[in-house]
């Protein structure tokens, strides 16, 4: 699977990381699984790196999943993400999810790993 995650437990959040080539079904399988696990409800604070990954799906794809696996397993729970890039297909792929999200989920994007960190963790971004 080319979307990993773990338990932060000393942060409480979910360390997210993509890596290798990453379609629409492989977001799908990976939502299914990760909005199944209760550690992961119970957080709802994810830390996502997307600089190892190269994204293989399109803006109305995203959409679609948000709207058919995330929204329904979230119901009225919010979440936070702090995304973290390093070139212009995954700002845009986070942007569009930013935009798409924002029933749910405060977002912001990042290309500092610890800057993110700090965001999630209360500190203002700069």
């Amino acid at each position: 699977m080319p979307i990993q995650y773990c338990i932060n437990r000393d942060e409480s959040l979910i360390e997210e990381t993509w890596s290798g080539k990453v379609s629409a079904a492989d977001l799908r399988s990976y939502w299914q699984v990760y909005l199944a696990d209760p550690e992961v409800m119970r957080l709802r604070k994810t830390l996502v790196d997307l600089r190892g990954a190269k994204i293989e799906f399109l803006g109305h794809e995203l959409d679609a999943l948000i709207a058919s696996v995330v929204l329904p397993a979230l119901g009225e729970l919010e979440w936070k993400t702090a995304i973290v890039v390093n070139n212009p297909v995954h700002y845009g792929v986070s942007r569009q999810y930013q935009v798409f999200a924002e029933r749910y989920s405060q977002d912001a994007i990042f290309h500092d790993l610890d800057i993110a960190r700090a965001w999630l963790n209360g500190a203002a971004a700069t």
